[in-house]
């Protein structure tokens, strides 16, 4: 009877797993190539995987991407299929050089983060694993500014305009799961 109960704790404990992946990737999309970081940490349950993820996105604009990552895993062997989906929100955070590019009331809003698409996870041992993936990566933000004073006569009001860039992009990464 014993061993009954201990199996019966093994089998609900057994099947949740922490996981950190940390991938390195190029973006590409109409503006050029750039690269990002991202590490995510979160739990799985059997081939379920749900994380909360950190990254650094250099593509067009320095940005912070904060995200919820869902992933799917098919397969039997240590070698699997995964299909995932990252959502969340992107923090402006300008280098230097852009700083200078713009007028010092130019502001920056946060905006949507989305990264969906396949990969191929290669077992190297019973604990870690490289991550290859491909997918498709939006990223969201906008530019709010007012017309410079130089353009109209002292006195009258100034104009606030907003650019709100949509940044699709190609997302190509390679990770490693532990």
């Amino acid at each position: 009877m014993a061993g009954t109960v201990s199996a019966q704790q093994k089998s609900l404990s057994g099947p949740w797993q922490f996981h950190s992946i940390n991938n390195a990737g190029l973006l590409e999309g109409q503006t050029g190539s750039s690269f990002q970081l991202q590490t995510i940490n979160g739990a799985q349950y059997k081939s379920w995987f749900a994380g909360i993820g950190l990254g650094l996105d250099f593509y067009r604009y320095r940005t912070i991407p904060l995200f919820i990552d869902i992933r799917r895993e098919f397969g039997r062997s240590s070698n699997k299929l995964i299909v995932y989906a990252d959502m969340g929100i992107n923090f402006c955070w300008l280098t230097d050089v852009e700083k200078t590019s713009y007028l010092p009331g130019d502001k920056f809003n946060k905006g949507l983060y989305a990264d969906m698409g396949l990969g191929y996870k290669i077992g190297l041992g019973k604990t870690n694993n490289l991550l290859l993936s491909i997918g498709y990566s939006l990223k969201k933000l906008k530019e709010t500014y007012y017309t410079p004073d130089y353009y109209y006569p002292p006195d009258y009001p100034q104009e606030k305009e907003q650019i709100n860039y949509s940044l699709n992009r190609l997302s190509i990464k390679i990770g490693w799961e532990f």
